[in-house]
């Protein structure tokens, strides 16, 4: 099963071998085996050209950014009292945290050993690769709709130690799957949507220093 789905790195660490049933024929995926699904949503979503993650463990410790592709990342950070707005564009790293005035950023280069974290979240191949090793023997999956679109529900059991840790992976119902929702009891969820949606990311028009 997950293991806790930290904010810094959202890294999704799971146990061998996972086995797939209960799948519908009329699934495009339905000749796939689990671990082959979740490896081709994952490897998809990394791959897309943007995307928004949102979600968190809870309403203190959460993210909404929008990532595309080779540029870099915008969008929102919750942690704990912090609310830091973060803009990442190649080299170039924005930050506006809570108690700053509202027409004031910070700026400085994508190298500073300080925003490491917040990049961490802003990085699909760091955030998201992890789950090509999910694993959970018994996991099922089943065709469902979400958010309007046709979808695969892949249900991950709870391990022997901890049995009531659920888990799911949503992924559209396609012949090129990409993430929908990763979910886990006790832990939080996190949606991705508007594939492709963004084009490029723009720079705080007001000053920074």
């Amino acid at each position: 099963m997950f293991r806790r789905l930290p904010l810094a790195y959202l890294a999704v660490a799971l146990t061998a071998g996972i086995t797939g049933c209960g799948s519908s024929s009329a699934s495009p995926l339905a000749e796939d085996s689990v671990a082959a699904i979740i490896a081709e949503a994952t490897a998809n979503t990394i791959a897309a050209q943007s995307f928004t993650m949102s979600g968190g463990t809870s309403a203190s410790d959460s993210v909404d950014l929008t990532i595309v592709h080779g540029l870099g990342c915008s969008g929102t950070i919750v942690q704990g009292t912090t609310r830091s707005k973060l803009i990442w564009i190649g080299t170039t790293v924005y930050e506006h945290t809570s108690g700053m005035p509202a027409d004031e950023w910070m700026k400085g280069p994508s190298t500073t050993s300080s925003v490491q974290g917040l990049l961490a979240l802003c990085t699909p191949s760091s955030l998201l690769a992890p789950l090509s090793a999910t694993g959970a023997n018994g996991a099922t999956r089943s065709v469902t709709v979400y958010d309007g679109q046709p979808a695969l529900a892949l249900t991950l059991p709870g391990t022997e130690q901890d049995p009531g840790q659920t888990g799911s992976i949503i992924v559209t119902d396609t012949k090129t799957p990409v993430l929908l929702g990763i979910s886990e009891a006790g832990f939080g969820e996190f949606i991705f949507t508007g594939y492709g949606a963004a084009k490029t990311i723009t720079p705080p028009t007001t000053n920074w220093f």
